[in-house]
């Protein structure tokens, strides 16, 4: 009865830590997540350091100077593209309504020859009233604080850096966190990159305008376990619709696209990748809503690693290990 009592009282515990650790998680968002992606840049370049050190006798401070200001070269050119990609499409906001009232038009012709009767006229003025500008004010901002968060970003990734040693971690969990995430975010970026190099390709072969900022946002999204993927995939569809409308574009890029995204994301990634981060894909689907909720798109795109992290600190105490057991799938 005793061991009743004891087993109820540590799930009970268990239950009031994790709520209130989520509460903290959401409260300290602002700061937290900035340092937790910094974490993960850190995880990927500590070892790039030593290979410069190891392989080509570099000094570590020079090392940690070429490192790091490659992180802010792909960093700046990442956020200028994206600027002037979104610049380039809300300086053709009229044209795209006037394609958007075209299109409606035959829409309503259409429907008038099999005898529907809507007032495509309140919607034709709808769409010329949109607040395109309000829309550009709003991302200007969100591209502002994207910029601070890259610099406070770079700031925790230079302090991790040099307050690194050269040997490897004392400690065994340590040395297993941090290579568990060096694999994941080498992997996945590999992964990524060549998902969005080809998407790239087919999207600038058929001529699709903001084809690079495409190409840039699905190497993106496709850190977001399965919905990245799709919306990766959904996301070029309107603007090659105003751009050419129901031509064989519109039907090529969304075949390949998803050809493309299907053989990385189910076949090529689970091989690449192989058991690496030990979860069932129900406890990531599971894991990335509860990440989404609790900081938003940041969260989802560190939903994974951060799993993986909880599962191995899970795995190490006896009270959790069969949640972490949960997590990979064993339920015997």
């Amino acid at each position: 009865m005793t061991n009743e009592y004891s087993r109820i009282n540590n799930v009970c515990l268990l239950i009031l830590a994790s709520l209130a650790v989520t509460v903290a998680l959401i409260y300290t968002k602002t700061i937290l997540v900035p340092f937790v992606f910094a974490v993960f840049f850190f995880a990927t370049a500590s070892p790039t350091i030593k290979i410069c050190q190891a392989k080509f006798r570099i000094p570590r401070l020079a090392a940690i100077i070429l490192t790091f200001g490659l992180l802010i070269l792909i960093s700046g050119v990442l956020i200028s593209v994206i600027a002037t990609s979104l610049t380039d499409f809300f300086n053709s906001a009229d044209l795209y309504k006037t394609k958007i009232s075209l299109i409606i038009q035959k829409i309503s012709e259409v429907a008038v020859n099999y005898g529907f009767n809507m007032d495509f006229t309140s919607i034709r003025a709808s769409i010329n009233e949109l607040p395109v500008f309000t829309w550009a004010k709003n991302l200007t901002g969100s591209l502002a604080g994207l910029l601070g968060n890259s610099a406070l970003i770079l700031i925790f990734v230079l302090f991790l850096i040099m307050g690194e040693g050269d040997g490897e971690p004392k400690s065994a969990l340590i040395r297993e966190i941090m290579s568990k995430i060096s694999q994941y975010v080498v992997s996945k970026l590999a992964l990524s990159v060549l998902t969005g190099v080809l998407v790239g390709i087919i999207l600038a072969v058929c001529g699709v305008e903001l084809a690079f900022m495409f190409a840039i946002l699905t190497v993106l999204l496709n850190f977001i376990p399965s919905i990245g993927s799709m919306i990766a995939t959904v996301l070029p569809l309107p603007v090659i619709l105003l751009q050419f409308g129901l031509g064989w574009q519109f039907f090529v890029v969304l075949l390949l696209s998803t050809i493309i995204q299907f053989i990385l994301g189910s076949v090529v990634e689970p091989k690449v990748m192989g058991e690496g981060m030990d979860l069932h894909p129900i406890a990531i689907l599971l894991f990335l809503m509860f990440w989404g909720l609790v900081w938003g798109i940041p969260g989802m795109f560190l939903a994974v690693p951060i799993t993986a992290i909880l599962k191995i600190i899970l795995s190490r105490i006896k009270t959790t290990h069969g949640i972490s057991e949960l997590l990979a799938g064993r339920l015997s």
